[in-house]
């Protein structure tokens, strides 16, 4: 079925309109750097693998990135926690100098 055909058969809601728009512009896509789906399959047989190891490895690395993001965000939670400290510290460190300052020259 060509994207010209499924546009004509989904002109009845704006939601099918954007999912005719995606096909089309994928259809385009595909065409402009010259892969189609049997392309891409032939790539992933000669590769000695699946369209399945693809997925997972794809999931797996999701995964990685996924608890890598949490990891920094942990870190940037502790690193936050830290400044607090330390600014608490400098502002304690203020006080006192301000409260000391008579005896600067004793």
């Amino acid at each position: 079925m060509t994207s010209a055909l499924l546009f004509e058969r989904n002109q009845k809601s704006s939601e099918a309109q954007e999912l005719v728009s995606a096909v089309m512009t994928s259809a385009y896509l595909l065409e402009e750097i010259e892969i189609s789906n049997a392309d891409v399959s032939i790539y992933v047989e000669e590769a000695g693998g699946s369209t399945r190891d693809i997925i997972i490895t794809i999931t797996e690395a999701v995964g990685t990135i996924t608890r890598a993001v949490g990891t920094i965000t942990e870190a940037v939670g502790t690193i936050t926690r830290a400044v607090g400290t330390i600014t608490r510290a400098v502002g304690t460190i203020t006080r006192a100098v301000g409260r000391n300052h008579h005896l600067k020259g004793k």
